[in-house]
């Protein structure tokens, strides 16, 4: 009797110590799989996935320039990466008005509006955007899933601005005309 009563208080501790740590846990602000401050989900944390789009950095943008006959200098590396940056801010600002979601269009806005922040690698940004955005909503992720092939074809494609320019990328490329 007495093994049986010392078993059931050690499951009833197991218990107590589980939820209490699953209690500090929630109470954290959440934090990017790199360590930096992430972003609260709309989602339960029992009910997110983990993201399944690969990084952009570094392959997404050398496939890219190699497909328009660019070299991956750092110049051109850098404007493509902005100029991504600028159609994810796009897309995001889009998504955040269809649901109305005025508070994360607004900690989206504070943290990559300026380009990130000094502290953030600039070649990483879209990918911090595209992790925001994951974490934000799980309608995202079947939209990012899909929008990455169509960016690489439109990046790609003969009607890209990309194909415009010689060897170097200019930055601002959004800003310029067809």
């Amino acid at each position: 009797m007495t093994f049986f009563l010392v078993l059931v208080l050690i499951g009833v501790a197991w218990f107590v110590v589980g939820s209490v740590r699953r209690s500090r846990q929630s109470a954290l602000p959440e934090q990017a799989p790199d360590g930096r401050p992430g972003v609260r989900s709309a989602a339960p944390s029992h009910m997110r996935e983990p993201r399944d789009i690969a990084p952009l950095f570094p392959d997404f943008y050398h496939g890219v320039l190699f497909a328009v006959g660019k070299e991956p200098s750092p110049q051109n590396l850098l404007a493509l990466i902005e100029y991504i940056g600028q159609m994810l801010t796009l897309n995001a600002v889009v998504w955040f008005q269809q649901t109305g979601e005025t508070q994360a269009h607004e900690r989206f806005m504070e943290r990559f509006g300026g380009g990130g922040g000094d502290e953030r690698k600039l070649e990483m940004i879209p990918d911090d955007m595209i992790d925001f955005l994951w974490s934000w909503r799980p309608s995202t992720h079947q939209a990012l899933r899909d929008w990455i092939p169509e960016l690489e074809q439109m990046l790609t494609g003969p009607d890209s601005m990309l194909w415009k320019f010689g060897d170097e990328l200019p930055f601002g490329i959004w800003h310029m005309e067809d």
